[in-house]
């Protein structure tokens, strides 16, 4: 068995964005970058106008497995 593995963290379920941005800003992605992903899959996934501003904190699996979907795992994370 690779010590890699044993060392790797289970990726929460759900999280709020606070705790994504502290996860990605240590994957190398920036404030914006994660802000602005995190968002537009927000606003898709829950029917949001366009034009509104989000300010939902929380995230739903769905939005975080579609953000790790694009964005790939955080270092240090396993599904």
């Amino acid at each position: 068995m690779n010590t890699q593995e044993i060392e790797l963290q289970k990726l929460p379920h759900a999280m709020k964005k606070k705790q994504l941005m502290a996860l990605y800003l240590a994957s190398g992605m920036t404030e914006r970058q994660i802000r602005e992903g995190i968002n537009a899959i927000i606003a898709d996934n829950r029917n949001l106008p366009p034009n509104r501003p989000v300010y939902e904190q929380q995230i739903w699996n769905c939005e975080l497995m579609e953000f790790v979907e694009t964005y790939g795992l955080p270092k240090g994370y396993k599904y």
